[in-house]
């Protein structure tokens, strides 16, 4: 335990959530009910699943980016389900040889689920035919090429078809082998969980894939300028503010996403609550119990563990607290190198530096 006068390593203390995602970003830089067709072919609560890129052949742009988003925003409500990162995404596109903002095709995405270990691709699609539009979703395992399950839902419109992605990605969740429960107890509408514009979900899907407050802020604050009600883009100023030094400005977003965190999704209701209490009322234990509720509902989740272990028990100044939640971390996502970044440092602040070393390594 270091002294009253010794700084901690984790600067994290005070500039909180903003840093701790920002870390996150930085190194990977460097989520209707229908009995599925073949219930031998549903995934198990160990697998884990890609996103491709819908292949969009309306001529609208407005879908590009877009639909993927609002799907993965649809299957993380899923307790079964484990989608496969962006920020993993982008580590290994690099070791593909690909650019990270690569466009994850087909044959791309199935080519990071064979190097990721995962179970199954996402390959989604929407068409235009008169006025309606057609979406179409399958499921196709990555080392054979087996369609395991597929579903496709009719929008009568534009303004319809988040609705329409919303019900297809619920038919998928059943498919795949999730229980009807959980379907049940998570499920909260597109349009609720995220936007019904789709102008300001494009805007929040692009912020998303941004590395910099530079590049990020401005498309956030575009996808709130469309809809005034977009709770998570809010939490998201507020961590990025966070990072830049501005906690005054952070504070306000923070507090609004806050003030509107029913207008979300269940894990970014508790993603935004933790965020809330950490930042605003600076209630450190409120914000624990919401990440260990969050953990509760959610127990394949890294998030929790790696804002438990990066700013909340450094706060508290539970060093000791710290290891098994970034092992817990390490253990559901062994490819993201943030959560080994806070056991390093973790390990440092309690002086067992030959363990920090041994994680090093791992981590290199």
């Amino acid at each position: 335990m270091p002294s009253a006068k010794k700084p901690s390593r984790f600067q994290m203390r005070s500039l909180g959530a903003g840093v701790f995602v920002a870390a996150v970003m930085a190194a990977a830089v460097a989520g209707f009910r229908y009995w599925p067709v073949h219930r031998s072919a549903a995934l198990t609560e160990r697998d884990t699943i890609v996103l491709a890129d819908f292949a969009n052949t309306t001529g609208d742009p407005v879908f590009d980016g877009t639909l993927r988003q609002g799907l993965s925003v649809q299957l993380e409500q899923s307790p079964f389900l484990s989608i496969v990162s962006d920020q993993q995404i982008h580590q290994t596109l690099l070791l593909m040889g690909q650019k990270t903002d690569a466009k994850l095709t087909p044959e791309i995405a199935r080519e990071i689920c064979q190097r990721t270990g995962s179970a199954a691709v996402l390959d989604g699609s929407i068409a235009q035919i008169g006025t309606p539009y057609l979406l179409t979703l399958k499921a196709v395992n990555c080392s054979d090429e087996e369609t395991l399950a597929s579903a496709d839902v009719q929008a009568t419109n534009k303004d319809h078809v988040l609705d329409a992605l919303g019900k297809m990605a619920t038919e998928m969740r059943n498919k795949l082998g999730e229980s009807l429960s959980t379907l049940q107890k998570f499920d909260t509408p597109l349009e609720q969980a995220t936007t019904s514009s789709l102008e300001a979900l494009k805007a929040y899907s692009s912020a998303r894939r941004e590395t910099s407050p530079q590049l990020a802020i401005p498309l956030f604050k575009r996808a709130v300028e469309l809809d005034p009600n977009f709770a998570d883009a809010y939490a998201w100023l507020g961590i990025w503010y966070t990072s830049t030094g501005e906690p005054t400005v952070a504070v306000t977003y923070t507090s609004k996403a806050y003030e509107l965190r029913e207008r979300a999704s269940e894990p970014e209701k508790y993603f935004i609550s933790a965020i809330y209490y950490k930042e605003v009322p600076g209630n450190l234990e409120r914000a624990e119990q919401t990440c260990k509720l969050w953990i509760q509902a959610y127990p394949r989740a890294e998030m929790p563990h790696d804002y438990l272990s990066a700013a909340i028990y450094p706060a508290l100044g539970r060093y000791d607290a710290i290891p098994a939640e970034a092992r817990e971390a390490i253990d559901l996502k062994p490819d993201d190198s943030a959560p080994y970044a806070f056991l390093i440092e973790g390990y440092a602040e309690l002086n067992r530096f030959e363990e920090a070393k041994a994680v090093y390594r791992q981590a290199v």
